[in-house]
């Protein structure tokens, strides 16, 4: 009589399993911005993350490339030639932005092109999640994405980062900061802990610690800040008073 009770339960059971299985897992389109003079370790520390995610979740994840203009592109420091998957305003619709970060000086000129900043700003309420890398922070910045929110960058222009935006709130010795529609991430490396900090979201703390093992990588999301050696500071008058001195 108890095997003929447990019969239902089971066939239940099992039917819940079957649906699970079956049941179609949401498809998640991961956009990374390139343009010349991107960081490659901003770039392909998350890029490795959301592609390797997608292999564990069997295509959940659809990474791509966009850039604003056509051509190869150069990274960082005239190094590697890359291409685009798509022009901005040809690219399928993301819903995670990925804006990877470059060089202090490169930033504050992006921050003046209207074209980068009026791309962040359409994507703002079109994104699920914008997500800077380093540096790449200072343009969220200037879109005014972080207004009224908490965020973080690379520690060494962390101080002069709160200068430029007083609008929002400075957060140090962490990896990344989450306010849910936008995350900012520190310096380089720390991509790939706010990666995987979406990767946990939209697929579980499973597949994202089976991921963090697979790349040998232990994500955290605090880690006191490194102190620049001799006393170094991040001062944005350096080039002036380099040309005063030449004087």
């Amino acid at each position: 009589m108890k095997k003929l009770l447990l019969l239902p339960f089971l066939f239940c059971c099992a039917l819940a399993f079957a649906q699970q299985e079956t049941t179609p897992v949401k498809k998640i389109n991961v956009a990374l911005y390139i343009y010349p003079g991107v960081g490659l370790g901003d770039l392909n520390g998350p890029a490795d993350v959301f592609m390797k995610a997608a292999g564990l979740t069997k295509g959940q994840y659809n990474v791509y490339t966009f850039a604003l203009q056509q051509g190869t592109i150069r990274t960082q420091g005239n190094g590697l030639k890359i291409t685009a998957d798509y022009l901005e305003s040809e690219m399928p619709k993301p819903d995670i932005l990925v804006i990877p970060g470059g060089s202090i000086g490169l930033m504050d000129t992006m921050c003046l092109d209207p074209k980068v900043i009026g791309m962040l700003k359409k994507y703002q309420s079109q994104v699920e999640v914008m997500m800077s890398v380093c540096t790449a922070s200072y343009l969220l910045g200037k879109a005014g994405i972080l207004d009224h929110h908490k965020a973080t960058t690379h520690y060494f222009v962390a101080d002069d980062f709160q200068t430029q935006f007083p609008a929002l709130t400075l957060v140090k010795d962490v990896r990344y900061v989450d306010e849910g529609t936008v995350m900012t991430c520190s310096g380089v490396t720390s991509g790939m802990d706010g990666a995987l900090h979406l990767v946990n979201k939209y697929s579980g703390d499973k597949i994202a610690a089976m991921l963090s093992r697979a790349i040998q990588y232990t994500p955290r999301g605090e880690e006191k800040w490194p102190v620049a050696p001799n006393g170094m500071k991040f001062d944005r008058n350096w080039k002036k008073k380099q040309g005063l001195m030449k004087q």
